[in-house]
């Protein structure tokens, strides 16, 4: 299913962290966005035993539909245990990373504006462990 993030990081394109109060949301798991790209994202969620069957697209989403994004294919990259703010293991919080599949025109124009407006700052990211 989930394949772990090596030491090496392999993106192509820059990733920015997102400012808050953005979020992705598709049948199985809404959570809160963290950093984004054009190839992809990662987002936290509260894991849940029960979740339904994976999704194979995702919703970016602001507030009140400030912006809507809809149905974004997605291939999940890694699915891991995340710091928790929480006090106590009552939940527990997981980071996922997600690689975009193909996007139409409109998908992409749209997802290129998304990080235009709501980059917070560009990630930088190290080569070598």
């Amino acid at each position: 299913m989930a394949v772990s993030q090596s030491s090496t990081e392999r993106r192509d394109q820059r990733r920015f962290l997102v400012k808050e109060g953005a979020f992705t949301i598709n049948s199985t798991k809404p959570g809160l966005i963290v950093d984004i790209s054009m190839e992809g994202l990662s987002f936290r969620y509260v894991d849940r035993k029960r979740w339904p069957m994976e999704s194979s697209e995702m919703d970016i989403i602001i507030g009140d539909y400030e912006f809507f994004l809809p149905k974004i294919p997605y291939e999940v990259v890694y699915d891991t245990k995340a710091q928790s703010d929480f006090p106590d293991e009552t939940f527990v919080v997981k980071k996922c990373g997600v690689r975009f599949g193909k996007l139409t025109t409109g998908q992409t124009r749209k997802l290129e504006h998304f990080i235009e407006s709501n980059a917070a700052v560009e990630m930088e990211f190290s080569l070598s462990a």
